[in-house]
């Protein structure tokens, strides 16, 4: 329900009540006095009634544009709306022309085309990448914006705004900010209800369909073996590692496309041992954050800024049971391969 503006009903009351005696006042100066001549008023009488007429007027030119300014909050808002339903339309244009063959039919991530070896681009369609907080979500777009605008050296992510060599206006990177960002409104896309990602998969799946364009390439792993020897949770931990495109900042042994160098190298390596067996957390062997239970790793991927403020290490956005799941995968890699 929307709120009451109570300084401007008082206004328009009080105005109400003006124009009311103006109106009650004029009616009484319009009946010429018994002693007063035949014919139409003349002198002090004349130049009241116009001083009523004006005030009168001005009174209703002001409930006029005090009902405008009513209905302009009301108006604004919904004028932000049908712009946001644009922008995120225009977006889901851009996304099944360009975005989809790395990131999914429906912002689920998939395996960068032609990249030797694998690498994996992340999930887009994801509830950390849709803050509710107007400050963090602020950030987000920040974030969303310059990662597209400019791309991620280490990454195949490449740059696509044109202030940097790439193909995209500022406005269509806009669009393709706000479509992410708003991935779980309904909208209306072609005469149809549903999710921005719900369009982008019903518009590849057509044009596959049609022979225009081929269906991203997702990682398998369930075949694997090594999958096959996890229990429960750390099958669930390979789930939400895949979904979540964690292999587009980090290496992680047996994940298809899991070769990112932005982050961490969570295998065994060189001389450094398994995260499992890293006594810190983050900077190896140096690190402020304690490692020592899956309990531990959960806690830092959960919420990694309130262990170490200012890290590089996104928050997800992941539950409890999802980040513990995710810790416990990580505990089981012994080597490079398994």
């Amino acid at each position: 329900m929307e709120s009451i503006n109570v300084p401007a009903l008082i206004t328009a009351v009080f105005l109400l009540l003006v124009l009311g005696a103006v109106l009650w006042y004029a009616a009484r100066v319009a009946v010429p006095l018994p002693e007063a001549p035949a014919g139409p008023p003349t002198g002090a009488l004349a130049m009241e009634r116009k001083i009523i007429a004006i005030v009168a007027m001005l009174a209703a030119m002001a409930l006029l544009f005090l009902g405008y300014g009513f209905r302009e909050p009301a108006r604004q808002v919904q004028a932000q709306e049908q712009q946001l339903d644009t922008s995120i339309d225009r977006g889901i244009g851009s996304f099944t022309t360009l975005c989809f063959p790395c990131h999914g039919e429906k912002g689920q991530g998939a395996i960068v085309p032609d990249s030797n070896p694998q690498r994996l681009a992340p999930a887009l369609d994801r509830a950390d990448l849709r803050p509710t907080d107007a400050d963090t979500r602020t950030k987000e777009y920040d974030f969303i914006f310059k990662t597209i605008q400019r791309g991620r050296p280490g990454t195949p992510m490449p740059t696509w705004g044109q202030i940097d060599g790439g193909p995209l206006l500022d406005e269509q990177i806009n669009e393709l900010t706000l479509m992410i960002m708003n991935g779980d409104q309904q909208v209306d896309y072609e005469g149809k209800e549903g999710t921005p990602w719900q369009h982008t998969s019903d518009v590849i799946t057509a044009n596959v369909a049609a022979g225009l364009v081929q269906m991203p390439q997702q990682p398998d792993v369930t075949s694997q073996p090594f999958y096959q020897q996890l229990n429960a949770q750390q099958q669930q931990g390979v789930t939400v590692i895949l979904q979540r495109g964690c292999g587009g900042c980090h290496t992680i042994p047996n994940i298809p496309g899991a070769a990112g160098t932005i982050g961490p190298n969570l295998g065994p390596h060189d001389n450094v041992p398994p995260v499992s067996q890293r006594p810190m957390i983050a900077t190896y062997p140096n690190g402020t954050v304690p490692n020592n239970s899956v309990d531990d790793l959960s806690k830092w991927i959960m919420n990694p800024q309130a262990l170490k403020p200012g890290t590089a290490m996104p928050t997800l956005g992941l539950s409890q049971d999802e980040a513990t799941a995710a810790a416990a995968y990580l505990y089981s890699i012994t080597t490079a391969s398994q």
